[in-house]
C-alpha cells in the first residue's frame, strides 16, 4: 500500500472527509504522496547503498575508489563479492580458514594450504588482472606470513 492509499483509507473511514476527484484535500493528499514516494525511493536506494553486497554501480565505484586502489573491472556480483571480502572483519592471527575470504578481498579465487611451514595459494580464478591481484595480495597478507602461489 502506497504512503496515499493509506492516507486516503485512514481520512476516507473517518467518515470526517469527503475525498472527491474534485475536493482541494484530495489535491494535497496527491501531494503529499508524490512527495512520500520520493522519499521513500530515496531511503530504499540509501539503504541498498549502505551494503557492499547490494549496493548500485554507481555507489560501488566510489566504495572502489575508497578501498580499492585500482578499480576491477569485472561483473557487478564479483566487484560486490570482492569488495565485501575487502570490508570484513579478520580474527588475529590469520588462519588457513581465513584465506579463501583474504585471497577474494585481493581478487584471487583460489584455496590455500600449508606445505613446508609456509601457505601454497593456488588460484583459481583472478578477478583482477593477475598482476594486480598479486600486488593486492602482497598488500592484505599479515607480514609473519611466508606464502608463495603455486603456478
Amino acid at each position: 500500500m502506497t504512503a496515499l492509499e493509506n492516507m486516503e483509507k485512514i481520512l476516507g473511514e473517518s467518515g470526517a472527509y469527503r475525498l472527491t476527484e474534485n475536493a482541494p484535500l484530495k489535491w494535497e493528499l496527491a501531494a503529499y504522496g508524490a512527495g512520500f514516494a520520493a522519499v521513500k525511493e530515496e531511503l530504499l536506494r540509501a539503504f541498498a547503498d549502505s551494503f557492499a553486497a547490494t549496493t548500485g554501480e554507481e555507489r560501488l565505484k566510489e566504495w572502489e575508489t575508497l578501498f580499492l586502489p585500482h578499480p576491477a573491472g569485472c561483473p557487478l556480483e564479483d566487484r560486490r563479492e570482492m569488495l565485501s571480502a575487502r570490508l570484513r572483519a579478520r580474527p588475529e592471527p590469520v588462519s588457513l580458514e581465513d584465506m579463501p575470504g583474504l585471497l577474494l578481498a585481493a581478487g584471487i579465487r583460489g584455496t590455500a594450504e600449508e606445505a613446508g611451514g609456509a601457505v601454497l595459494i593456488t588460484p583459481e580464478e583472478y578477478l583482477l588482472p593477475e598482476a594486480q591481484a598479486k600486488g593486492e595480495l602482497k598488500r592484505l597478507m599479515p607480514l609473519h606470513v611466508s606464502w608463495s602461489i603455486a603456478q
